[in-house]
């Protein structure tokens, strides 16, 4: 499949090591990943582009929480998909969250099994 045609998934990781195996789990799982480090460049990326499929962000980033984040992306987009990443239990991730059925959480270390189980729950497939 042409990379244009790939569904584009966001991921917002500030550990490089961790972005680099998630961006290579995607790509084995048929997606086209845009990277951003902090909660600012996502917010930047969202607006004006084409939407994503869904997206990943880690819990605990430079410039903010995670899940703040991905409250702000419902904002643009209320039906969004998102995975949150986090090396903490679920108590963590903010309730409104939780309770979306559109969310899911993705404990860290996690393979790319388990990265595939989380979309399934979240976004149609590929």
């Amino acid at each position: 499949m042409p990379l244009s045609a790939q569904p584009k998934v966001l991921l917002v990781e500030d550990e490089a090591l961790v972005a680099a195996l998630a961006v290579d789990a995607l790509e084995e799982l048929g997606y086209q990943t845009v990277e951003a480090a902090n909660a600012k460049t996502a917010l930047k990326i969202c607006t004006g582009t084409a939407p994503f499929m869904f997206a990943i962000i880690d819990i605990g980033l430079p410039d903010g929480r995670g899940d703040a984040l991905a409250l702000e992306l419902r904002k643009l987009r209320a039906d969004m998909p998102i995975i949150i990443a986090t090396g903490y239990d679920q108590a963590h991730v903010d309730e409104r969250l939780r309770a979306h059925d559109r969310t899911a959480v993705l404990n860290k270390p996690y393979d790319i099994a388990q990265l595939q189980a989380a979309i399934l729950k979240v976004a149609e497939p590929v």
